[in-house]
């Protein structure tokens, strides 16, 4: 039997697996982070809505003065 080498495979894989997690844990906090600036911006649009911002004309969608 081979052990070094069957050593040596299983601690590759260890190692392998440790950081697989670790890149699992890292995407997991980004999509989180993200769903909270997903909702934020969700409260503020409604916010908005409700205050009826969305139904005023924006400046940058009215004719010049000189039409």
């Amino acid at each position: 039997m081979d052990t070094p080498r069957v050593d040596e495979r299983l601690v590759d894989l260890e190692l392998r697996f440790m950081k697989l997690e670790r890149f699992a844990h890292e995407l997991s906090q980004a999509v989180a982070a993200q769903q909270r600036t997903i909702d934020a911006l969700r409260a503020e649009t409604k916010r908005l809505r409700e205050r009826g911002l969305d139904d005023e004309p924006s400046p940058t969608n009215e004719r010049p003065p000189h039409y």
